[in-house]
């Protein structure tokens, strides 16, 4: 009896030991450090969970919302790989609230994932369903190749911007990828008063790839300063998106090199209600640790208090490739990567916005992931 009380001890000791928190940042700014009883805990905002705050909380998926075409395959056309898109960023229309815009990768003449380069262009498509979808086409918004499409509203300009990588290309005739070294490696963006167009010409910011934006606009700070996040974590800032841009970080400690534990693509970065700067990254941890695997531990979390240093990477698994559907269903996907927010106007997550490749197959499509219980509240206000 008495060992058995004393493993129980140990394990109670232990289990206090992992919960416990000292400070906001033991949360990964995700919630408040708080005392509940006798033990010091964090309390998680909503759409976030674990111990530490730092697993998006995320709810089940429907079939066929999201922007998913891969059941179209018009031999003429789209042939035997469907409709392909990847990733995208869900906008609110201004002036309807019941419509959602979803500016997204699209892959031209039916070519697969692996054609992105050069056959990606950048759509526009509409749902009038709720901001899950479904999403249905309605304007093509560029000519390949421009890929990485990430939209937002600069409140101080009063206009989106859309930033893509890529270049103007004759129109690709073949799914055949072409080496990115017959490419400029750099980011650019665009322009427009409605997320409609039309669009400026794109011009050149940086040297770079995997454009993550996010203005410093606020409302005790009406500047039109904007941050640019790209590929290996580098962030820049510019006194307007059409300014010169600057970097403004060093390079982070756990951003080391290529097929480390830390080896991360793709961020997306925001700023919360609190002022707090976050960022979700694709994490290749299974590529490292399982020679080549690219699934099920895809998603990583950094957080800090400042966007020019102390950020903080956690190596764990914000969220998985591996998806539970309304309709009872787990699918673990092949690659969930080009991951990004929707948020409410209190900054709360309510959807997360993927690319997805299911096991064994060439075609992809755009995810949507209701995350938390927040997201319900805000469909039956809209009515949806």
């Amino acid at each position: 009896m008495y060992c058995r009380n004393s493993l129980l001890l140990a394990f109670l000791a232990l289990l206090a030991t992992t919960l416990a928190c000292t400070k906001d940042d033991d949360c990964s700014l995700n919630g408040i450090c708080k005392t509940n009883t006798t033990t010091t805990i964090c309390h998680c905002d909503p759409g976030w969970t674990g111990p530490d705050c730092g697993r998006l909380d995320l709810a089940p998926a429907t079939r066929w919302t999201g922007y998913n075409h891969t059941n179209y395959t018009d031999p003429a056309y789209y042939g035997a790989y469907g409709n392909s898109s990847w990733g995208g960023r869900i906008i609110q229309d201004r002036d309807d609230p019941k419509l959602f815009h979803l500016l997204v990768d699209q892959f031209s003449h039916g070519c697969g994932l692996g054609g992105w380069r050069p056959t990606s262009f950048i759509v526009r498509a509409e749902s009038r369903s709720g901001p899950q979808g479904p999403y249905k086409w309605v304007q093509n918004v560029t000519s390949s190749f421009r890929h990485n499409a990430d939209v937002l509203w600069s409140p101080a300009d009063r206009k989106y911007l859309l930033w893509a990588i890529g270049a103007a290309v004759e129109d690709p005739k073949t799914c055949k990828s072409i080496p990115g070294s017959q490419f400029p490696n750099n980011v650019s963006v665009s322009s427009a008063s409605s997320i409609r167009g039309p669009w400026t010409p794109f011009h050149i910011t940086i040297n770079g790839t995997n454009p993550a934006p996010w203005p410093l606009y606020s409302p005790a700070n009406k500047t039109s300063q904007i941050a640019l996040a790209v590929e290996d974590f580098k962030i820049f800032t510019a006194p307007d998106w059409n300014g010169a841009f600057t970097r403004v970080n060093e390079d982070v400690a756990w951003n080391t090199t290529d097929y480390s534990p830390t080896w991360t693509e793709d961020p997306f970065i925001w700023r919360d209600k609190r002022g707090n700067w976050h960022a979700l990254a694709h994490w290749m941890i299974d590529i490292v640790e399982k020679n080549g695997t690219k699934y099920p531990r895809v998603g990583a979390h950094m957080f800090s208090r400042r966007l020019e240093s102390g950020w903080t990477f956690k190596v764990q698994e914000a969220f998985s490739s591996t998806v539970e559907f309304t309709d009872g269903a787990v699918e673990t996907f092949n690659r969930r990567e080009r991951s990004k927010i929707f948020f409410d106007e209190d900054m709360r997550p309510l959807y997360l916005v993927s690319g997805v490749q299911a096991m064994g197959v060439k075609s992809s499509f755009t995810l949507v992931q209701p995350i938390g219980k927040r997201w319900r509240e805000y469909e039956k206000e809209l009515g949806f």
